[in-house]
């Protein structure tokens, strides 16, 4: 028969990796610090963090020539916010995550946004010129001298 006694070198070299395995344990994170209120889980720290590298990386994004204006800049500041705090509420970042993202957007955002701008300017223009006037031809601007004498 075998010695049902276990020497205490043995028993903790078999049991150690199995205790440490079943022992893993979530820890307090700050992400975890959640309001709720009006319905949804705010998670405070990673909003704030996100706010933060949104509103740190507009110093430091490319300049336009001409610059903006303090309008836009700030339109542009809100919309970025906003992209990024709805980002931060729908996916539930973890902390350095959600703040690299959102020094990304806060830096290159900016250049994207005012890009979609003046694609959607121009392609205002340009269904507006394509609307057809009375008297016109869809796409003409003017009266040709037939069309007037006529």
């Amino acid at each position: 028969m075998t010695d049902p006694s276990i020497t205490l070198p043995s028993f903790y070299a078999a049991w150690t990796p199995a205790f440490l395995l079943s022992s893993a344990v979530s820890r307090a994170s700050p992400s975890d610090l959640v309001i709720v209120s009006g319905g949804f889980e705010w998670p405070v720290v990673t909003l704030a963090l996100a706010a933060i590298g949104v509103l740190a990386a507009r110093p430091i994004a490319p300049k336009r020539n001409p610059p903006l204006g303090l309008a836009k800049n700030i339109l542009v500041t809100v919309i970025m916010l906003v992209a990024a705090l709805l980002w931060v509420l729908d996916s539930r970042p973890g902390l350095l995550f959600a703040f690299v993202v959102s020094i990304g957007l806060g830096f290159s955002g900016y250049a994207l946004i005012e890009l979609l701008g003046e694609e959607i300017a121009a392609y205002v223009k340009r269904a507006i010129a394509a609307l057809p006037l009375p008297g016109l031809k869809a796409g003409q601007t003017s009266k040709s001298d037939e069309d007037a004498s006529a």
